[in-house]
């Protein structure tokens, strides 16, 4: 195929095109299965760790004014016009 290539064209000795990837014609999305085995994705078994705050949140309200809240809302509620 080299010396085909070679007679027919002038200008192969200066560029010889790099071989196409392996499955780089095949038409289609392959499976998940086939695109695990050629290594396009990468499984990690353990998950990533969540991130740990250096300070725990500050608790700005308390649930006893949250209550308080809800109260004062219900009244409004009942009250007719």
């Amino acid at each position: 195929i080299e010396k085909k290539l070679a007679s027919c064209s002038r200008h192969r000795f200066h560029y010889i095109p790099p071989n196409t990837p392996e499955n780089f014609w095949e038409v289609g999305f392959p499976s998940t299965q086939t695109c695990v085995d050629r290594g396009y994705i990468k499984e990690d078994l353990d998950p990533c760790p969540l991130p740990k705050r250096r300070q725990p949140y500050n608790a700005m309200f308390s649930p006893k004014g949250k209550e308080q809240k809800t109260k004062i809302l219900r009244k409004f509620q009942k009250m007719p016009e």
